[in-house]
């Protein structure tokens, strides 16, 4: 098994949260491999870290109720200058997006969904590739067309977006179904039987 797949049988269940913490964990593994590692390896690593500690220190703005200060420190992991063929960018950068339309979400109201929809809508134009980060940005989505629905008074209206909240719940199971074939090697996602 390798050291990724490791890394991964030992976070389920965990928080999103700890996510930031694999990249930096599954980096230094790939250092660990007998290469000698280089300065990219290091301002990788270094990267992460920084921005690990940039959502460490939303948390504490959470705590204190500083949703502003926690948002301004999300939007600096945006701002970090990751090596774009690094494919740890593309989690990176999508974790963050999704903070931070979550963030926007909690704010409430229609703005606030419109604004959250345009981070997933820019976390969506970064995606590569399937992901676990990419999935969740399809839950977030899913996430504000749920909020739209219970805010909206008009039936016509709470229809539509409990539409759009079922679209996007579809493309998660997508994303999530490939990316089982791929890790099983199979044709179907695994199930229990």
């Amino acid at each position: 098994m390798s050291p990724l797949r490791c890394i991964a049988a030992w976070v389920r269940g965990r928080t999103l949260g700890t996510a930031l913490g694999l990249l930096l964990a599954g980096a230094a593994l790939a250092g660990c491999r007998g290469e000698d590692p280089g300065k990219t390896d290091e301002a990788m690593l270094l990267m992460l870290s920084e921005a690990r500690a940039l959502q460490r220190y939303a948390d504490l703005k959470l705590v204190d109720g500083d949703v502003e200060g926690a948002m301004a420190s999300v939007r600096e992991v945006l701002a970090i200058h990751f090596p774009p063929s690094a494919p740890e960018t593309e989690d990176v950068l999508l974790d963050a997006h999704a903070r931070l339309a979550r963030l926007l979400l909690a704010r409430g109201g229609q703005e606030a969904e419109e604004r959250a929809l345009a981070e997933l809508e820019a976390a969506r134009r970064l995606a590569t590739r399937d992901s676990f980060f990419r999935s969740h940005i399809e839950n977030i989505a899913a996430d504000v067309y749920a909020a739209r629905a219970k805010r909206l008074t008009e039936p016509e209206a709470q229809k539509e977006a409990r539409r759009q909240e079922a679209q996007a719940l579809e493309r998660v199971i997508e994303i999530d179904r490939r990316l089982q074939r791929a890790l099983f090697n199979t044709r179907e996602p695994a199930r229990d039987k």
